[in-house]
Formats: C-alpha cells, structure tokens, sequence
C-alpha cells in the first residue's frame, strides 16, 4: 500500500472473478486500481490491462522479441497514478482523481494507430490494389500499423511502398514518425504513449527535434499540433 498526499492506492489483481483471463502467453486475474480516501474507496480498471488485452499486441507478441509481464502493466500504472496524486493539491477528491486518470492514461498510439488503417485501405482502394486494402479491413484488428508497414515495405514493390509513405505525410495522421520517435526515445515496458508522458515539457521538445532530423517532410504539418487537437477533441 502506498500513501500519497493522505490519499492511499494499490494495483491489485482482482480475484474475486470466477475465471482467470488469458494474458498473452499465461492466464490472469483482471487488474485494477483501489484509491482510499478517508472512509470512502474508490476503484478503477486498469486502461493499460484493457489496452493490453487488444488482439493486436496478443497476437504481435508470438513473433516478437517485445514481451510483456502483469508485472510491467503494475508498474506502468503505478507510475501513472504517482504522477497523479504527485501533482494534486492535498483536498482533491477521487472523483478528480478518476478524471485525470482517464485523460492522462489515454495512448495517444491507439487512435492514431486506427486512423492511419483507415487511410491505408483507402490507398490501395485508389491504386487498384483491393487484396491489400481486404487484408487490412479483415485483418487489421490483429496487428499494429507498425506491423503492417514493415511488412508492406518487405513485400510491396519499391514504387508502390514509396507512394504510400509519401501519401502518408500529406493524408494520414502522423504515426510512421510518432512510433518512430516513441521506439528510439520513450523506455516504457508497454507500447503505450500515455497522455502525461507526451505532455511532459522535455517529450515534446525531443519530439520535436526528431522531426527536425529524422522526418523534415512532416514539420510543415505540425504532428505535435495534429496530437494535441486529437486530445482536444476528446470528451
């Protein structure tokens, strides 16, 4: 148990559920988020367990050296809530508490990650590729774009590979140099880009000169400007 500003919380799997749930390659409780204050409790699901259990890192994980323990979501989220409670004044309510827990522990990786999905069926719509474009549509639940793209760029013929890297910059959310910048720069045992870490002062001024040296092509388009509208936009 870990005390913070009189406000107490443990990450803690819930066994109270009858049945243990698959968790990559082991079977687990559920994880959540218990918050004490004074005589009233509080608890919340854990967003980076449920962000976990997508198929797209279920399934990424059998042919990648990237694992991921109940461990390192446990410290994922006790980082989080630290940076929370550590930035609250000492009346704050767990209902305040459960607001900023949902915005800060947003991935700003997951939507964008959907979104350039999107923009890829459409390409190959439009350049009369219809089998790649099916691919992604019945498919695309089960891998990443990251996936994706490396395996477009091993398959797809050179011209084609470049056309849709070029399209990307101009129609597509700015996620090749995000998880780009998120693999290189951010140490994180989870492939989450959780809101607090992307608005911490030192992230964006790396982001931005990663783009300055790495994708010059995209800063006419202003990704941290593309990711804070995306976090505006929520409700």
């Amino acid at each position: 148990m870990t005390k913070t500003h009189k406000i107490t919380y443990k990450v803690f799997l819930f066994e109270r559920v009858k049945k243990k749930i698959k968790f990559f390659n082991t079977e687990t409780y559920p994880l959540q988020i218990r918050l004490t204050a004074g005589g009233r409790t509080l608890y919340l699901k854990s967003y980076f367990f449920s962000i976990m259990q997508q198929n797209k890192y279920q399934q990424e994980s059998l042919c990648s050296e990237r694992k991921v323990s109940i461990d390192d979501v446990i410290y994922s989220e006790e980082t989080l809530i630290e940076y929370i409670l550590g930035n609250q004044k000492k009346k704050t309510s767990l209902d305040a508490i459960r607001q900023e827990y949902n915005f800060f522990s947003y991935d700003i990786l997951h939507e964008m990650d959907e979104n350039f999905k999107k923009f890829m069926v459409d390409f190959f719509y439009s350049e009369s590729l219809p089998a790649y474009a099916l691919f992604i549509e019945n498919d695309g639940t089960n891998h990443t774009s990251e996936f994706i793209l490396n395996n477009f760029g091993m398959s797809l013929q050179p011209a084609v590979y470049g056309k849709l890297i070029k399209a990307a910059v101009e129609q597509a959310p700015p996620y090749i140099p995000v998880i780009r910048f998120f693999r290189e720069k951010i140490k994180t045992p989870l492939p989450v880009f959780p809101v607090y870490q992307w608005q911490q002062e030192a992230i964006i001024k790396d982001f931005t000169l990663f783009i300055d040296e790495n994708f010059p092509e995209y800063k006419l388009h202003q990704p941290a400007d593309y990711i804070n509208r995306l976090l505006r936009q929520r409700p």
